[in-house]
């Protein structure tokens, strides 16, 4: 992505779809299937919104708390598409669309049903990672062979049915997958999703990290920012906070063209092979739990350490007391 996209242009080279138009003329071709065991259900729109990639302290400035500096890279302001959690039937929203998107959870044995609102002016769609889906429920845009998952067209709804078997637990994320990809994920459609398993007690504190860029030709922004969750800078990104004695998850995930690390400072955790580190790579569509028992109080530094990206906005504080 090396220059300003054009929705229009991009719009105007895609075909829709056959089975998608056959949908439109008849819309018991996309009525969802049975849902078979216990379901998980949510309702999810995909919005336009304004979105303040670093936002002004009380004085006015851009800072970066690491460095202690003012940031300089003019407007920061665009607008983002986001997911939305709604209530049933997508009665009232429950909160603003934010990125990264609301949390989509289940457990082994359960089936995720994702009602999904498109309110974006271009097709956009939910593809998950982690759970078992049929080719239907793809989300995922494939030329002459997409289904209408993976074609959801502006003010057009879609039932997506996941399922959740053993095997599938794990920290994951979900996506757009459409035709414009990866374009709406630069502009910031994504989200975490995690599939837990149910003899398995629940964190005290569990946290989320996205590793994501916000680039020039989604934004039309001057610069490029790479975040965490939506924001630059320290100060900016989420502050995370637990205490001594806490049973403390880290969800991380990586979302654009970048390989990245995640590090945390004063804390180190046990791999699956017994391996214990304290900085572990993760690639595009990359996504894993760091889990550990709390023990060393400060204000302590998480961050990417591949240093251009540390530098540009992707660190953040974890307060522990």
């Amino acid at each position: 992505m090396d220059r300003p996209a054009d929705l229009e242009k991009l719009e105007a080279g895609i075909e829709i779809p056959p089975k998608v138009a056959a949908a439109r003329s008849n819309p018991g071709l996309t009525k969802a299937a049975a849902v078979t065991g216990e379901r998980k259900e949510y309702w999810i729109a995909a919005e336009p919104r304004k979105w303040n990639i670093i936002p002004a302290n009380k004085n006015g400035k851009k800072r970066d708390q690491m460095m202690s500096q003012t940031i300089k890279k003019g407007k920061t302001t665009f607008e983002a598409w986001a997911y939305r959690q709604y209530t049933a039937n997508f009665g009232q929203p429950m909160g603003p669309a934010t990125v990264p998107g609301p949390l989509l959870e289940a457990e082994v044995g359960q089936t995720l049903v994702v009602h999904f609102r498109n309110k974006c002016s271009s097709p956009v769609t939910m593809h998950p990672h982690g759970a078992f889906y049929s080719n239907e429920m793809d989300g995922a845009y494939k030329g002459y062979w997409t289904d209408p998952g993976g074609f959801v067209q502006s003010n057009r709804d879609f039932t997506y049915i996941w399922e959740c078997p053993e095997g599938t637990q794990g920290s994951w994320i979900y996506h757009d997958h459409g035709p414009l990809d990866p374009l709406p994920l630069y502009k910031g459609l994504f989200g975490s999703l995690i599939i837990r398993d149910p003899n398995v007690p629940k964190p005290d504190k569990e946290f989320f990290v996205g590793f994501h860029s916000f680039l020039p030709p989604a934004t039309r922004l001057r610069s490029g920012f790479d975040c965490i969750n939506g924001k630059s800078f320290t100060g900016n990104t989420p502050t995370f906070r637990a205490n001594v004695g806490d049973d403390v998850a880290f969800h991380v995930f990586a979302l654009d063209d970048s390989f990245h690390t995640f590090h945390l400072h004063g804390h180190r955790w046990r791999e699956p092979d017994g391996t214990i580190i304290d900085n572990k790579v993760l690639g595009p569509g990359d996504s894993f739990e760091v889990r550990f028992t709390e023990d060393n109080p400060g204000r302590w530094l998480y961050h990417c350490h591949v240093f251009s990206h540390l530098h540009n906005g992707m660190s953040g504080w974890y307060i522990v007391e």
